[in-house]
């Protein structure tokens, strides 16, 4: 059975994270090498087919989904395992990973048109040069009296005697 594989876009903490072979999405799950999981956690281990990994005091596994070199294992059980969030965008295939506590987004201040404000720079172009008159010449053309050298671009045969037919 062929399976079609995507390629995928790790971030973690907004930071975009690389990796060979690239991160992929197979059957739902986003499968990436366990180099990946040292982006968000400080160790890793391989031991057989389970891939672990440490953040503080949380030690997770998760089992190894395709055997290669390296080996692939899927994020977001790991991710959940050790207390982050990962979430999918399916327009972009981004995976986004998350370990920080949760965002706070404000929103701007109102425009203050009595607040102070930067005077707009004053830009200078120049006016374009005139034209140059051109030469309007009439009447008909003139010989060239300056003699043009003919060079052949390619070597001449050497000149030897033709024979001559009785």
């Amino acid at each position: 059975m062929l399976v079609a594989l995507v390629t995928v876009t790790v971030l973690v903490d907004g930071q975009f994270v690389p990796s060979v072979p690239a991160a992929v999405l197979q059957r739902g799950h986003v499968l990436a090498p366990p180099a990946v999981a040292v982006s968000f956690a400080p160790r890793v281990g391989i031991a057989g087919d389970t891939v672990w990994a440490e953040r503080g005091d949380r030690r997770c596994s998760v089992p190894v989904a395709l055997r290669g070199d390296p080996p692939l294992i899927r994020l977001a059980p790991l991710v959940r395992c050790l207390g982050g969030t990962a979430s999918w965008d399916g327009a972009t295939r981004t995976l986004a990973i998350g370990f920080g506590g949760p965002t706070v987004v404000l929103t701007p201040a109102p425009y203050d048109p009595n607040a102070p404000r930067v005077a707009p720079t004053t830009i200078f172009t120049p006016e374009p040069a005139p034209p140059t008159p051109r030469a309007t010449v009439t009447g008909s053309p003139r010989p060239r009296r300056t003699p043009i050298p003919v060079v052949p671009s390619w070597p001449l045969p050497a000149t030897s005697p033709r024979p001559r037919s009785p």
